[in-house]
């Protein structure tokens, strides 16, 4: 032991462990900058390529198999993004971290293969020159561009990112802070993008989006994606096992008049829980809405690829409509069709309202008065709220309290998948006061209720193209009526005389006709409110 200890062997292992170090620091500052040659020149040396990349510094620790690039910046040649139609980048990188790395596998086969991959503040600045439509996957495309080669790592960790991304000429994304983690991460390059994840944890303030027909912000989001997959090749495609997603302030402006604010997203396990919703624009309706929540039952995600949502049950729970038809002031409607026959990516099995309340008003056409009508307690289930041509006419059914006296239950059933309006509505409603349907009737018909009570009334029709006909029956007691002058309120007594000693002041059944030709500009509220109201106004006159 004491020979081992000797002078002469300790100066010859003192020796072996100095070369050791100054080799295995000539080596790692070889390595240093081999990697820094090697990245810089794979990216840099196609002298087609707009983007070129800076780095100010690369650390190998061979023993702890990790790499540190620090100070990446990759920059563009306005002139050449210009001649290909490229995007103008600027993305600045505080630092990237590989853990885990496998050197040699990266110098054999220009591949990158890491435990952890961890990229520090790194802001994007990316501008398309030409036109693009094609936000999502122009935005993934860009930044997968700078990728050297086809990448696997174990966790992807982006740290603070912020930036901007404008997609056309109009459309600009802004993001505030966004944190990623992806784990088992695998993609490959351009042209054709597709990428795969086991999980992917996120979360982000500050998210805006304006175009030049809309904005929207989204305050906070966090959450995971569970079996994630991604793929630009034809059109962009996103799946997901299973997440859990939660949106804080989601606000969105449509340059129609449009506003959408929602409190709340929660969604989990297929459930989605949606609070606070408020709605609000002003197109060819007047419209108000607010409602404590939505929940969406088993969503499908995976539809996204077909520009659709899909869900087995939609609950709406107290949703209070306001809703004001004034033909003095709306123009003529770009499209002529009912709003659900326009072909939106919708398939609902059920859709239910719970406790709404509706209120319609309408100012009919050279007058200043306002009528409104009131449904409230609104209880309503849709079947089948599908437009694809395979679908199955729609079944609704619907009861309510009609200007707070009267019990409303109409059934309906019409097919959304064609563009011609038809169906059938059937229904009935208890006791109501006459004069209280004055505003809404008076200035078509050009006569009011002074009193009277309907006891019942029941109606059946069928609709072909936009046209309603059939039957309406009353029963009511103690009618009387009064002429109203063309342009003013103002009775005709004489007439009105002549029009109570016409009429029938007490009727059971009485039958009227159902009549009604569809307006452009109907909803479907407005079109059953006024094919109900031609038939109750003929079963009251002579």
């Amino acid at each position: 032991m004491k020979k081992f200890f000797s002078k002469k062997n300790l100066i010859i292992l003192g020796g072996i462990l100095l070369i050791f170090l100054i080799g295995n620091f000539l080596t790692v500052n070889y390595l240093d900058n081999y990697l820094k040659n090697q990245i810089i020149s794979s990216i840099n040396e196609n002298q087609n390529s707009p983007y070129k990349i800076e780095i100010d510094k690369v650390q190998v620790n061979l023993i702890g198999r990790k790499v540190t690039l620090t100070k990446i910046k990759v920059r563009t040649d306005t002139t050449l993004v210009q001649q290909k139609g490229k995007p103008k980048a600027s993305i600045d990188v505080e630092k990237i971290v590989l853990e885990g790395t496998s050197i040699q596998k990266y110098i054999t086969d220009g591949e990158w293969h890491a435990n952890k991959i961890i990229l520090q503040n790194p802001i994007l600045d990316i501008k398309y020159i030409a036109d693009s439509v094609q936000g999502v996957s122009r935005a993934v495309d860009t930044v997968a561009n700078f990728v050297v080669a086809p990448l696997s790592v174990g966790v992807l960790e982006i740290q603070n990112l912020t930036g901007q991304y404008h997609y056309n000429s109009t459309s600009i994304i802004k993001l505030n802070t966004l944190n990623l983690e992806i784990e088992n991460a695998r993609w490959l390059k351009p042209p054709t993008f597709r990428f795969s994840s086991d999980k992917i944890k996120l979360s982000f303030k500050g998210l805006y989006h304006q175009t030049s027909d809309f904005t929207q912000r989204v305050d906070v989001l966090d959450g995971a994606l569970n079996k994630v997959s991604f793929d630009t090749s034809y059109i962009d495609v996103l799946r997901f096992s299973d997440a859990k997603l939660l949106i804080d302030n989601y606000a969105m402006a449509h340059q129609n008049g449009t506003n959408f604010n929602i409190g709340k997203i929660d969604y989990q396990n297929n459930l989605m829980k949606v609070k606070n919703i408020e709605l609000s624009q002003d197109l060819d309706e007047k419209l108000e809405m607010k409602a404590e929540q939505l929940e969406a039952h088993h969503l499908d995600w995976q539809a996204l690829q077909r520009q659709l949502i899909k869900a087995d049950k939609i609950l709406v729970f107290n949703p209070n409509l306001s809703i004001l038809k004034d033909r003095n002031r709306h123009n003529e409607p770009a499209a002529k069709k009912m709003p659900y026959q326009w072909k939106v990516g919708l398939a609902i099995d059920t859709l239910q309202i719970q406790k709404g309340n509706i209120v319609y008003s309408e100012r009919a056409e050279g007058l200043d008065g306002i009528g409104n009508l009131a449904f409230d307690s609104l209880n309503m289930m849709a079947l089948n709220f599908h437009n694809f041509e395979e679908s199955n006419p729609v079944k609704i059914k619907a009861n309510m309290y009609f200007m707070k006296e009267s019990k409303i239950e109409i059934a309906m059933e019409m097919p959304l998948n064609k563009d011609t309006f038809e169906g059938k509505i059937n229904g009935f409603c208890t006791q109501i006061e006459m004069p209280s349907l004055n505003k809404m009737i008076s200035p078509i018909t050009r006569f009011e209720a002074t009193q009277g009570v309907i006891q019942k009334a029941w109606f059946d029709a069928k609709i072909n193209d936009g046209l309603a006909e059939g039957n309406f029956y009353i029963t009511y007691n103690d009618l009387k009526v009064s002429w109203l002058k063309k342009n003013s309120d103002k009775k005709r007594k004489f007439l009105s005389g002549l029009l109570n000693t016409a009429i029938k002041n007490n009727a059971e059944g009485k039958k009227g006709k159902i009549n009604y030709q569809r307006e452009y500009n109907d909803s479907l509220l407005r079109y059953v409110w006024r094919s109900i109201r031609s038939g109750l106004i003929t079963s009251m006159l002579p």
